[in-house]
């Protein structure tokens, strides 16, 4: 079992979006809740695609998956945040 270490202040949130793409009105408030999460001390990185909406539908399956084997090889990233359009 894996159990990772506690957040901590200054530590890096990466974000990615493995379902649908984050368009539109999501978009903004996907920015209000990074200043929320960077006002309490965080540091935010969105994944390379989460904007992305290749398919018109969303990102590609590649794309998804690059992201999010990304975000876990990135060794500055201490937590993965799976962000979701609201419709």
């Amino acid at each position: 079992m894996i159990l990772p270490e506690k957040l901590k202040l200054g530590d890096t949130i990466g974000v990615v979006a493995p379902s649908n793409p984050i368009i539109g009105e999501n978009i903004e408030e996907l920015e209000k809740a990074r200043q929320i999460v960077e006002n309490s001390g965080f540091k935010v990185k969105y994944s390379k695609n989460i904007f992305s909406n290749t398919n018109t539908y969303s990102s590609t399956a590649r794309e998804k998956a690059e992201d999010l084997n990304d975000m876990f090889a990135d060794k500055e990233v201490k937590m993965i945040w799976c962000a979701k359009r609201r419709k």
